[in-house]
């Protein structure tokens, strides 16, 4: 290890190529690693980007050693990032003519290509492995984590298991933790999500492509491969995508259900879909720039697609929660007030049982409830059982069999992701509230839904059970039980946010103990070495963590 003296110039070059560049092997870098997208009984799709054009392929089968099927042509959707410069555009396309022909990333690096490919007639609820190729080379080793399993036809009865949280993408430490102890979890449990809901304000600060690719698709890029994300539209997703319109680099990421291809009403639209996973129906709403008023297109949506739904169990996620006294307050926020005032009375009469948001950086969890659209919110008459759900406690929440309109749903804020955690204060129909970082799973097995909040440590801080069975008569308390007061505590001298951890605008351009060429103890001669073409071959290199809060950040 060499340390800087006050006599010598210490000059670095960063050393190996961009990220982006091709292998050494001459294969296409990946910039996008493969991920799972719009998954239904009988089809799945595989998305990646590459920084450069290929021939792309995959190939899929019942095993490793059977991929004996593959997707090529005009079963994969191709886009592809321009420049904005004219001359840049014309030697692109003059490599590749059909490139200005070519659907459009919004924002992408120039010379993205970003590929969709559609694998159909697939046989329900059966697991597959695939590799992605161009023409005859593999993009990367073939191996067991790339892997899928179809979707369950719809009512079939089996047992459904799913992760959400939302306010993730920060790219920082809490991050990784959320992320790590579900997983871990998850792992000790031996049952891994069949599927994972996310709320939202998944690639802060401004939900940029680039952001998106650091943020979001580079730390769960080992559970993409395998799980589809379902996401939901929020407002940092919103300063560079329109939800209305659907264009931006959140509708360039995802491949959602438009047609009514994995089950429910088709919508016409990616802001909001519905998708069917056994007895489950799942339903992704805009709650950021849509219209929420009942007239609106999305109002007149959910309520044909409730209307036709069969299935025993529903569940509705999307951004902004109705109910919240984390970061941000229900009682104050448009956004929020209307999604309680004009879609939970929709989701209730439709029989909703869950109801998961974020926005609000909290874990908070509601009372079995019903009716709770006045602001303020208030819990007198809208609760229908005021016990705390646990099974190990007051018992869990009973319902009737089947699918009941307003026979009680539970609420939950899961903005507890990865971004700072705050509190205002304590709403009146949440039984639980806990200022911590985490996650929440949810098993659903015959007539009963179980939910667990895990912090950052793999600890459960909180499980409440929903049993749908007999004929219970709901009964509106006129006095609830109250939770006690909150006094803010005070603040500690520092938090995750401060210190070491970087903005929430930034690029990692070089990575940690990246190897650099470096000149110690000796003059560089000039300023030639500034200049493109210097010849550097004879300065010295290692490794440094220079710029990240390190011991060994010297070189």
């Amino acid at each position: 290890m060499m340390r800087r003296s006050t006599a010598a110039a210490l000059v670095l070059l960063a050393a190996g190529p961009l990220p982006g560049a091709e292998s050494a092997a001459g294969q296409p870098a990946i910039s996008r690693a493969p991920y799972l997208q719009c998954a239904t009984p009988t089809s799945m799709c595989v998305v990646w980007r590459t920084a450069q054009r290929i021939t792309p392929v995959v190939r899929f089968g019942p095993s490793l050693e059977n991929l004996s099927r593959q997707v090529s042509g005009a079963a994969i959707t191709t886009r592809v990032g321009l420049s904005a410069n004219k001359t840049e555009v014309q030697l692109f396309t003059h490599r590749w003519p059909d490139a200005a022909t070519l659907p459009r990333l919004h924002s992408a690096p120039a010379g993205t290509f970003q590929y969709e490919a559609h694998l159909t007639g697939l046989a329900p609820d059966s697991q597959y492995y695939y590799q992605v190729f161009d023409g005859d080379r593999p993009l990367f080793e073939r191996g067991p984590s790339y892997h899928f399993r179809t979707h369950p036809l719809p009512g079939t009865p089996k047992s459904i298991r799913f992760g959400t949280f939302g306010d993730s993408g920060t790219g920082r430490e809490k991050q990784r933790q959320v992320w790590q102890a579900l997983i871990e979890f998850t792992t000790r449990d031996n049952r891994p999500m069949d599927f994972f809901l996310h709320l939202g304000d998944m690639a802060y600060n401004r939900g940029r492509d680039i952001e998106f690719s650091t943020r979001f698709f580079a730390p769960y890029e080992a559970t993409l491969r395998n799980t589809v994300f379902w996401p939901s539209f929020a407002n940092h997703e919103a300063y560079t995508s329109k939800g209305t319109t659907a264009v931006g680099p959140y509708f360039d990421a995802y491949v959602c259900p438009t047609n009514g291809q994995a089950g429910g009403v088709a919508s016409a639209h990616e802001g909001f879909y519905s998708f069917d996973y056994g007895r489950a129906h799942i339903i992704s709403l805009n709650s950021h720039d849509e219209d929420r008023r009942p007239t609106g297109r999305m109002a007149q949506w959910l309520k044909r697609d409730l209307a036709q739904t069969r299935a025993e169990w529903i569940i509705a996620f999307f951004h902004h929660a109705p109910y919240s006294k984390g970061s941000h307050d229900s009682d104050r926020e448009k956004q929020m007030i209307e999604m309680r005032t004009y879609i939970v009375p929709i989701l209730e009469a439709g029989g909703a049982d869950l109801v998961l948001s974020g926005h609000s950086h909290i874990y908070e969890r509601s009372m079995l409830l019903d009716g709770a659209y006045a602001t303020p919110t208030v819990s007198e008459h809208v609760i229908l059982d005021d016990g705390d759900g646990d099974p190990k406690g007051d018992g869990p929440y009973r319902k009737p069999a089947g699918r009941v309109p307003n026979a009680g749903t539970v609420q939950i804020v899961a903005g507890h992701g990865g971004a700072t955690i705050r509190r205002k204060a304590t709403s009146p129909i949440m039984r639980k509230t806990i200022l911590d970082h985490g996650s929440v799973l949810v098993d659903i097995q015959g007539d009963t839904l179980t939910a667990h909040m895990i912090d950052i440590h793999g600890d459960v801080r909180d499980t409440f059970s929903l049993v749908k069975r007999g004929a219970p008569t709901p009964m509106r308390l006129a006095y609830p039980w109250v939770p006690a007061p909150w006094i803010a505590a005070k603040a500690p001298p520092s938090s995750d946010e401060i210190g070491g951890y970087p903005p929430d605008s930034y690029a990692e351009l070089i990575p940690r103990n990246a190897e650099w060429q470096y000149l110690a103890g000796d003059h560089p001669d000039g300023d030639s070495w500034t200049k493109l073409g210097f010849d550097a071959r004879w300065w010295k290199t290692g490794e440094t963590g220079l710029g990240y809060p390190s011991a060994n950040a010297d070189v």
